[in-house]
């Protein structure tokens, strides 16, 4: 009686420890999987935060820097326009990391330069939304 119950708990031991494993290897899977996209989807935040406030910098940088001072003196043209673009774009970009740079290209098509246009021509109208609405 021994030998069979010893038998049948061996039987039952190679039966059920592939499945055992299999199911052990599945959950450690979905376990890494959820981590990796819990780590990216963070990773994507921090630079998204980052993006915004180099953006939000650059363009508060320019208006201090320069546009404010063209403004008042009222020789704020389309050509002073540009520059002070460029001039927030090219500050915009020595303010970011690697990783938010590479995340730009990636979801830009290679078009960082475009990308930041469109970042900092919104800034600039919430900036003057806001203004508005203070006075």
């Amino acid at each position: 009686m021994k030998e069979i119950l010893t038998q049948l708990l061996f039987a039952a031991l190679t039966i059920c420890s592939p499945l055992v494993t299999a199911y052990i290897h599945k959950a450690a899977a979905a376990i890494d999987a959820s981590t990796a996209e819990k780590v990216k989807n963070e990773t994507i935040q921090r630079v998204c935060r980052e993006i915004t406030d180099a953006v939000a910098n650059a363009v508060a940088a320019m208006n201090q820097t320069y546009v404010n001072d063209l403004k008042a003196s009222g020789s704020f043209d389309k050509d002073a326009q540009a520059k002070a673009l460029n001039g927030a774009i090219s500050a915009a970009i020595k303010s970011l990391s690697k990783d938010a740079l590479d995340y730009i290209k990636e979801i830009s098509g290679d078009d960082t330069v475009g990308y930041l246009t469109t970042r900092i021509q919104a800034q600039i109208d919430l900036n003057k939304a806001a203004k508005a609405a203070q006075q």
